[in-house]
């Protein structure tokens, strides 16, 4: 593991977007994939950037999409068409949308089609939550887990994240349905480690406690067994519903490259009609509560989802970000 400033992990990876994106586009790309990395959400930050190149040039994400086009729209419902193109610089264009949408009719959806991977769930929530809103958004992905009750790949590891504007940071919760993300169990297979219980099947079909071998099979489980599996179903046909766009389906298999997927961003302006000096009170009450519970043993207490969030960053500012040898390796052979 090497740690490496943020500044200079932009410039890096502008080199290899220059390739693909104007001078602009790439400057802001590459400050996704840092930036992700820098608040700690390692496996969709710059883990994922080498892959994302190769989606580029093998056509899978078309690199002359950065914006979406506007297909119908009923006040604050909107439908967009993302036409396969650059998913994080969309996904910001969408996230955008909806929080002035909100602020015109209180509550505001955008659902968009047909779009590239958007990396990290949490961080259209965030842009919501910084704007002074809550955000709820969710995608659908290609079949890479097991439904509950079959070893097929047949539903979605599809991220939901929730959002809330708070005074002192934004705090949001982003997850999969599933107990770990692909990314996360390829960082873990890099640095050895094994998990603590099986969460899917190795390459014989078999349950299995190897990060890198449920990598290799594609076999992994839905979280909480049907609960994360109805839920996974659930996301899949609600964002496909509203876009018109795929489902998990028609996304098809690990396999076949995952492009086209159906989102969703729902921003609500709790200003327009709460007292907010009365909902953060509140909000602060709970959160000290849970804060000053008596930690399980071998337990590091309760915190609200993000409410770390500046500590990480701090932590990243004073020591760089931790990143795989082989990850910034490729990182400097992508702009040579």
């Amino acid at each position: 593991m090497i740690y490496v400033s943020y500044e200079e992990a932009v410039a890096r990876m502008e080199k290899g977007l220059r390739k693909y994106l104007p001078e602009q586009e790439a400057h802001h790309f590459a400050e996704i994939f840092a930036g992700n990395s820098f608040d700690g959400v390692h496996s969709h930050g710059m883990n994922r950037y080498p892959r994302y190149l190769g989606d580029m040039a093998s056509g899978l994400c078309d690199a002359k999409v950065t914006r979406a086009e506007k297909v119908s729209g009923l006040g604050g419902l909107e439908v967009w068409d993302a036409h396969f193109g650059v998913g994080p610089l969309i996904a910001e264009q969408a996230a955008m949308r909806a929080v002035e949408l909100a602020k015109e009719h209180g509550i505001a959806c955008v659902a968009l089609r047909n779009n590239s991977h958007w990396l990290r769930a949490g961080r259209y929530g965030l842009m919501m939550a910084d704007a002074g809103m809550a955000g709820i958004c969710f995608t659908n992905t290609c079949m890479n887990l097991t439904a509950y009750g079959v070893k097929t790949p047949s539903v979605g590891n599809n991220p939901i994240t929730f959002a809330l504007p708070r005074e002192k940071g934004s705090l949001v919760m982003d997850m999969a349905v599933s107990q770990y993300a692909y990314g996360k169990l390829e960082i873990m297979a890099q640095k050895g480690e094994t998990l603590d219980s099986p969460v899917g099947y190795d390459t014989k079909g078999e349950l299995s406690c190897d990060p890198g071998e449920i990598c290799r099979s594609g076999l992994m489980l839905p979280m909480a067994k049907w609960k994360g599996s109805a839920l996974s179903i659930m996301i899949d046909l609600m964002s496909s519903m509203l876009s018109l766009g795929r489902t998990a389906l028609t996304i098809g298999k690990p396999s076949d490259g995952e492009a086209g997927m159906s989102q969703v961003y729902i921003c609500m302006n709790p200003a327009a009609v709460i007292d907010m000096d009365a909902a953060q009170a509140q909000m602060e009450e709970t959160i000290e509560f849970l804060n000053g519970l008596e930690p399980a043993d071998g337990g590091s207490g309760v915190h609200a989802p993000g409410q770390n969030l500046e500590r990480t960053r701090e932590k990243h500012r004073r020591e760089g970000i931790p990143v795989a040898e082989a990850t910034w390796e490729k990182i400097l052979a992508a702009g040579e």
